[in-house]
């Protein structure tokens, strides 16, 4: 609604007076103009099954955030989008589902007002978080995209590399042993993703985490959009331990929206579509006065890197880490994430799509502290259930 206010505020009518000649009153009633209609790209019926799963998870066990986007990765439309910080739009300064009423009484002015900016603030959009494991994805592409790699590698994982005078570690403590590059996006090796990166070298890889739209707003026609442009690394700036870390998603940070359009871009063979989430603009009659056109803003990488991607991330919910998001009936391609936080809980992601040869929806979803070991397998069984509602609907 901000977003589009001067499409639907329309103009107020006015009555307004004044004396003539004779001194008689002469009145002029200028009537009102009702303001023009929006039409959304949200899909009810797929809002509401996120909106169900997200309830239904945060009633249950719970998690400080817990979000979803779900994505056309062929031309951009928001067709969901939620997240379980949520406030009643006709009462927007109750904060009764979040703090007790002796706890308001102790707010002072400035507090209830975090308290409010916390409950209003759209997390997919104006939050960020490392993008862990998913991100490993733009590292292959990227590597493949300059030549730097053709997929046939295989690298030996130990379980840790020795980098800048720290001992980087593996997802798999124990190491992968020899693995090439599927079973390193299936297996979430985090060795292979060092070795790649370094292949590619630094220039390389922080001019394509440009290309895919990281540090740079998406421009999605939603408010409060967050600006990640000081939250990433340069080729300039990055030290090697930087590098090695980004590779595999860490010590840089994304937003939902910025992850999920980038990761589109990368399954859809390559159009990264500027996110949107409204798609005509009506008259008061219902008449269209505006079509909002997919904007195709750049293309990210070849067909045949998407083609060894699709594949790859395939056999990850198949095979590999991502098997919690296999749906009976279709192909789906997935890639997990998760990482320690603070006190042993867990930030867990999960970004899918299906189907994977021809890719129709792409899906993010996050939970940000969880009291759960499991955290990723959580985050790729709810991308199961997201899955089969909207595949099956």
């Amino acid at each position: 609604e901000q977003s589009y206010n001067d499409e639907l505020v329309g103009v107020s009518g006015r009555e307004y007076g004044y004396l003539n000649d004779e001194s008689s009153l002469e009145r002029v009633i200028k009537n009102p103009t009702d303001g023009n209609k929006v039409v959304s790209t949200i899909d009810l019926n797929i809002q509401k099954i996120v909106e169900k799963h997200i309830n239904e998870w945060q009633s249950s066990v719970g998690s400080n955030m817990t979000a979803a986007i779900v994505m056309n990765p062929n031309n951009g439309e928001i067709l969901a989008m939620a997240t379980s910080r949520a406030f009643d739009l006709n009462n927007p300064r109750d904060l009764n589902n979040y703090y007790s009423p002796e706890q308001q009484a102790g707010m002072d002015d400035k507090a209830k007002v975090d308290a409010l900016n916390n409950i209003w603030r759209n997390y997919a959009v104006s939050d960020t978080y490392e993008p862990g494991s998913p991100s490993k994805v733009f590292t292959v592409a990227s590597a493949m995209e300059e030549g730097a790699i053709n997929g046939n590698e295989t690298y030996n994982c130990r379980g840790f590399e020795e980098i800048g005078g720290w001992k980087i570690r593996c997802a798999n403590r124990n190491g992968h042993g020899i693995i090439n590059v599927t079973e390193a996006l299936m297996e979430s090796c985090n060795v292979a993703m060092m070795d790649i990166s370094r292949t590619e070298g630094s220039q390389n890889f922080y001019r394509y985490q440009k290309v895919f739209g990281f540090g740079s707003k998406t421009a999605i026609d939603l408010p409060g959009e967050a600006d990640t442009s000081t939250l990433i690394h340069t080729a300039d700036n990055a030290g090697a331990t930087d590098l090695a870390t980004n590779s595999f998603g860490q010590n840089y940070n994304v937003t939902m929206v910025q992850l999920v359009s980038a990761y589109a871009s990368v399954v859809n063979g390559g159009s990264y579509y500027k996110p949107h989430i409204v798609k005509q603009i009506l008259n008061p009659k219902g008449a269209i006065i505006k079509n909002i056109e997919p904007e195709l803003v750049r293309e990210t990488v070849s067909a045949h890197t998407t083609a060894f991607i699709n594949e790859a991330l395939r056999r990850t919910v198949a095979e590999g880490t991502g098997s919690a998001a296999a749906v009976a009936g279709y192909d789906v391609g997935g890639k997990t994430g998760t990482a320690e936080t603070t006190a042993g809980l867990n930030n867990s992601w999960f970004t899918g799509f299906a189907p994977a040869d021809d890719p129709q929806i792409a899906i993010a979803v996050v939970y940000e502290d969880i009291d759960v070991a499991t955290g990723a397998q959580l985050a790729t069984s709810t991308s199961k259930q997201l899955f089969e509602a909207v595949l099956n609907k």
